[in-house]
């Protein structure tokens, strides 16, 4: 595909988006993750993974303390701040109820407060993410055991940090990373970009489609640690200075994304598990 169709593809994609994915409007995601891997249910960041659930909008989430979940500003939908999460990777996770919801006025970035306390979450990862480092995503969706879901996984790996990228917000400063072993769908949106194990990135876009279900090999995560003093503000947590800088800024218009072929994968299948869609 010539680099003329890529730019056409990744800018009728994200156009598709703008909707699904503005903050003003909010989000109401069809899906998630397809074609990953199920996440170690016993692994800590499994078990800090939430399902949030505010209004008619469902998306993903993470645990940074006892009582707060971070998430996506798209994910609240504006008026709305009464609803429920599940933490955990399943959803047969009973459903917790929010006492408040605050977001962010400039990024793509909400907290969630719950109203009783959860002794699992995540610490934040202590550096600004340079370009080169991998990860994983985590998001709800793909496989079902015994009627309900299971979060899903897949390998990101950060190619650069961007700004003016085609989108509801042409300010927003983002980390573009590719996708593999697994594909990004729209519930995703507002789940952890996870490196070593300690949360870098709230994912805001991705290159996901409702309609062909071919895409999702690029995400558009809100680096957390660009953010860290407005979030110890609004939960009182204090956290340690976050190490080095920013990576180098690259205009997403002038220098377009370059969006792969989604990759087939095929996960295991075990007790019975099934691919589904919810």
């Amino acid at each position: 595909m010539s680099r003329a169709s890529l730019k056409a593809k990744a800018l009728s994609v994200l156009a598709a988006l703008a909707v699904a994915a503005s903050p003003v409007m909010g989000a109401t995601p069809a899906q998630a993750m397809a074609d990953g891997r199920s996440v170690s249910t016993s692994s800590a960041t499994a078990q800090a993974l939430v399902r949030v659930q505010i209004g008619n909008t469902s998306c993903s989430g993470t645990m940074i303390s006892p009582s707060w979940v971070l998430t996506a500003r798209h994910c609240v939908p504006e008026g709305q701040n009464t609803g429920g999460v599940a933490v955990g990777s399943s959803t047969s996770s009973a459903y917790q109820a929010i006492s408040q919801a605050i977001i962010n006025p400039n990024a793509d970035l909400a907290l969630i407060q719950l109203a009783s306390p959860n002794p699992t979450f995540v610490n934040f990862y202590g550096a600004h993410v340079q370009n080169g480092e991998s990860g994983i995503a985590s998001g709800w969706g793909g496989y079902v055991s015994q009627r309900q879901a299971v979060a899903q996984e897949a390998n990101v790996q950060i190619t650069r940090r961007v700004v003016n990228v085609p989108s509801p917000d042409r300010t927003a400063i983002m980390l573009e990373g590719n996708i593999t072993q697994g594909r990004l769908m729209p519930g995703d949106s507002g789940g952890p970009l996870y490196i070593n194990g300690q949360l870098a990135g709230v994912l805001s876009m991705s290159t996901a489609s409702d309609t062909t279900g071919q895409d999702g090999t690029v995400g558009w995560y809100v680096p957390v640690a660009e953010h860290i003093e407005w979030i110890s503000r609004q939960t009182g947590i204090e956290f340690a200075p976050m190490a080095g800088s920013p990576a180098p800024l690259v205009d997403a218009t002038l220098y377009p994304t370059y969006i792969p072929a989604p990759q087939v994968y095929t996960a295991p299948l075990s007790n019975g598990w099934a691919f589904g869609s919810f």
